[in-house]
């Protein structure tokens, strides 16, 4: 895919009339401006969930009195904090119309051009069955070209793991806004590899993109089914109590992620192929 098919200028446009900076993305905790961390003597700016490991002191115990919950007080200071984009290059991502890949190409150079518009730097981590290629953070129009380059370039195949993330939390990364791009349509390891970014102190962003032949099947009859990532095949019969049962595990699938995303004080949010990369961006902007 050409850069100027990743990043068209109709989507450069509807973005750069807002000006967007990383200071909305990540509510008030940008990168190349202000940056949470725990101080009395600094200005108080959120709250985030109470993590294992978090400081007693930070606990607002008001909020736990009125709430029953456990926040952690966010404080700010000036301190660089970079965006990495955790794009999902496995084999299952080559599915769908318009296809689940493509979007996913595109929204991650529509958050990469904001991004760098506010001068925050930006890094880029392919995974599958297993770490791929990365781009350290940087800034810069040469930067996004580099971006642009790499993602073009790109060919879904092989397996999900999302253990592989668990490499890549443990890695010595500066914490930031770590937005996961995938269909999360994994057996195992989804859990561990959140809480793994959770852990290393990132704010994580889990966007999951199907297409609408995952969530509305529209086949029926004797069908050939094919594991796009393992290259398994069956033969069944797809009628509708079939499909109403498919659609029933999908939709339990994805509530306990985002339950699960609720847990751990990720954003999520699950995205159609269909939808525009502007007007996805522009809608987690407008919710933070």
């Amino acid at each position: 895919m050409k850069p100027e098919e990743l990043l068209p200028p109709a989507t450069m446009a509807a973005l750069a009339k807002r000006r967007l900076t990383f200071r909305q993305l990540r509510a008030g905790q940008p990168g190349g401006h202000p940056s949470p961390r725990a101080g009395l003597s600094l200005e108080f700016s959120d709250h985030r969930p109470y993590q294992p490991g978090d400081d007693f002191r930070q606990i607002d115990w008001a909020v736990y009195a009125r709430q029953r919950r456990l926040v952690t007080k966010v404080y700010t200071q000036e301190l660089e904090a970079p965006l990495y984009l955790l794009l999902d290059t496995s084999a299952s991502m080559d599915y769908g119309r318009p296809g689940k890949f493509p979007l996913a190409l595109r929204l991650a150079a529509a958050l990469a051009f904001v991004a760098l518009r506010g001068l925050d730097r930006v890094g880029l981590q392919l995974f599958g069955s297993e770490l791929g290629e990365g781009v350290p953070p940087g800034r810069g129009r040469g930067h996004l070209g580099r971006l642009l380059t790499l993602l073009g370039e790109l060919v879904p195949r092989g397996e999900t793991n999302f253990l592989s993330l668990i490499s890549w939390a443990e890695g010595n990364h500066q914490p930031g806004l770590a937005v996961v791009i995938s269909d999360f349509l994994a057996p195992r390891g989804i859990e561990e590899g959140l809480t793994a970014l959770r852990r290393a102190r990132h704010w994580v962003w889990a966007l999951q993109v199907l297409s609408p032949q995952e969530v509305q099947p529209p086949w029926r009859g004797l069908l050939r089914l094919v594991d796009v990532e393992t290259d398994r095949a069956r033969l069944l019969t797809l009628g509708r109590e079939a499909v109403r049962a498919y659609q029933a595990r999908l939709a339990q699938h994805n509530r306990r992620l985002a339950q699960l995303c609720s847990s751990q004080g990720i954003t999520y949010r699950l995205i159609s192929s269909q939808r525009r990369p502007a007007e996805i961006v522009l809608e987690l902007v407008a919710r933070r």
